[in-house]
């Protein structure tokens, strides 16, 4: 396969760009722009917040509001028009959105005779330097993993929760201490999308797309899935490996620089399996600093 460079990259990320700017009123899904990027809709988003700083639903928002901003400068229409025209259920919920971004309400953009070059509409593709990770290509065997979902946001409390409860369900059957692998199982992109529809925007983080983290363990004898336990099946293949050493809340930020940095430069893209945190040792008898964790992202 050849390998793809990062001006591919950009150039995947300036085609979603420009879909959302050239049509800003369509609802989209992270699905359809994921195909229009040609990038994976389980790392697509990853990609996209990483390279360009903010979640696609910010810069389609952006997009949204910069075409009301021109129909403000350019025509007598009413604001409410505008409002309704841009998508949005109520001139209230474009007023506040509007006010957000340009500091002015869409009344006193229009009364002061703004110009939308005074509206930044951004973004486009960060330009970074050099990515001094250490990452290897690393093969895994396919893998069962008996996980508990977490529910809500990938919060510090939600996943000392979600970890808590494995752990006691480990307890409560007599595997804790035996299992192979602690391991943390990804789907989608744990920021920047919502669960709902945005702002009259009429897409979300729905479908394939729609954020799930599992906690889980890797064990391979008979056992009953009960009290909340779902057993997945993990595919095996090639992986691009980084090693964090420290705390667990470093995890979020080596993650955007692996999508972000180090990903764009490697001549490789992530194919539709998960991402994987795999933890080393045991956060209950080991100081924050000295905590070892592999994060996972897979390649095609």
């Amino acid at each position: 396969m050849k390998p793809v460079t990062e001006t591919d990259y950009r150039a995947r990320i300036e085609r979603v760009i420009k879909a959302l700017s050239d049509e800003p009123e369509v609802p989209r899904s992270l699905d359809d722009l994921a195909r229009i990027a040609h990038f994976s809709r389980f790392h697509f988003h990853r990609i996209y917040r990483a390279m360009v700083g903010e979640s696609v639903i910010d810069t389609a928002r952006r997009l949204r509001l910069a075409r009301a901003a021109l129909f403000l400068a350019t025509t007598d229409s009413p604001v409410t028009e505008i409002a309704m025209d841009s998508g949005y259920e109520s001139v209230q919920t474009f007023s506040r959105a509007f006010r957000n971004l340009t500091n002015v309400s869409p009344r006193e953009f229009r009364d002061r005779g703004m110009q939308l070059a005074q509206l930044a509409v951004g973004p486009w593709p960060i330009k970074r330097g050099g990515c001094n990770m250490q990452v290897e290509i690393v093969e895994r065997a396919p893998i069962k993993a008996w996980t508990m979902r977490l529910h809500g946001a990938l919060t510090p409390e939600n996943f000392k929760d979600v970890y808590s409860r494995l752990w006691q369900w480990q307890i409560d059957h007599g595997m804790a201490g035996r299992t192979k692998e602690a391991i943390g199982i990804f789907y989608g992109d744990s920021e920047g999308i919502s669960r709902g529809p945005v702002e009259g925007s009429g897409w979300g983080g729905g479908g394939d797309n729609a954020f799930r983290y599992y906690a889980g363990v890797v064990w391979d004898e008979p056992l009953k899935a009960d009290g909340g336990i779902e057993v997945l099946e993990v595919p095996g293949g090639k992986y691009a490996s980084y090693r964090l050493v420290g705390s667990y809340h470093g995890i979020p930020e080596a993650f955007q620089r692996l999508y972000g940095e180090w990903l764009p430069k490697s001549g490789f893209v992530p194919d539709d399996r998960p991402a994987l945190e795999v933890y080393r040792n045991n956060p209950f008898d080991t100081p924050a600093n000295d905590l070892i964790t592999d994060l996972l992202v897979p390649l095609q």
